[in-house]
């Protein structure tokens, strides 16, 4: 009975050390191409043998008074079972709400810029692609854009190193248009990393700063569960 016992305690030894050791992939793709976007995410766990599909709504701006639009028809994501139309409208109203949201999430977790930027430097970058194709119906001023648009993807890059580890080189690209119609299309491609197990420590540690907030807790269910 022993024996069995122990070999069954090892074989869960040996199950959680694959687990922890294992690597959470991240794929990310963004396409933009003037009123058409795309925002994909497909992420795999133990291995490869789970795969979590996920596309986010498009958004549509109708115009400045009504605000954003957002498209809901993605059939294909986990756990969605049927297709929806539905057009819930983002406005100015909703924008502010959403960022007293976020306001209560920093107030209910002690310290949580310090955890997220902890936890970025544990993210790896396999992959970062991002293409720009751009054209006015200017010469000089596609070439104006042009040039600010390569300042603004180096800036933000670099600002993004700072936090996080990048294996490969980014690929940057800007492609003037010239002698056509207004033209924007742009393409991020990117893969990341981080291992399983500092991903469980790290939501374990975000738990522990949310504890350590009086009412942190009751903060993070209330914009979690509100209906």
């Amino acid at each position: 009975m022993w024996i069995w016992l122990g070999g069954i305690l090892i074989l869960l030894l040996i199950l959680a050390a694959l687990i922890l050791l294992s690597t959470i992939t991240i794929h990310l793709t963004m396409r933009k191409q003037n009123k058409d976007d795309l925002i994909l995410f497909d992420i795999y766990l133990l291995y490869g043998l789970v795969h979590i599909h996920y596309q986010v709504p498009s958004i549509r701006l109708k115009n400045w008074k009504e605000g954003l639009q957002i498209e809901r028809d993605r059939p294909e994501n986990i756990l969605q079972q049927n297709s929806s139309s539905t057009k819930p409208k983002v406005n100015r109203e909703k924008v502010e709400k959403w960022m007293d949201e976020v306001q209560r999430v920093l107030e209910a977790t002690k310290g949580f810029r310090v955890w997220i930027k902890t936890t970025l430097r544990h993210i790896t970058f396999h992959k970062l692609e991002w293409s720009t194709n751009i054209g006015l119906q200017d010469a000089a001023h596609t070439a104006t854009l042009t040039g600010a648009l390569w300042g603004v993807k180096a800036t933000l890059i670099g600002w993004l190193t700072c936090y996080i580890s990048l294996k490969q080189r980014p690929k940057l690209f800007v492609v003037p248009v010239f002698d056509r119609a207004p033209l924007f299309s742009t393409e991020v491609r990117c893969i990341a990393q981080i291992r399983c197990g500092y991903a469980i420590y790290a939501g374990l540690l975000l738990g522990v700063r949310v504890l350590k907030v009086k009412g942190g807790v009751k903060k993070w269910l209330t914009i979690l569960f509100k209906g």
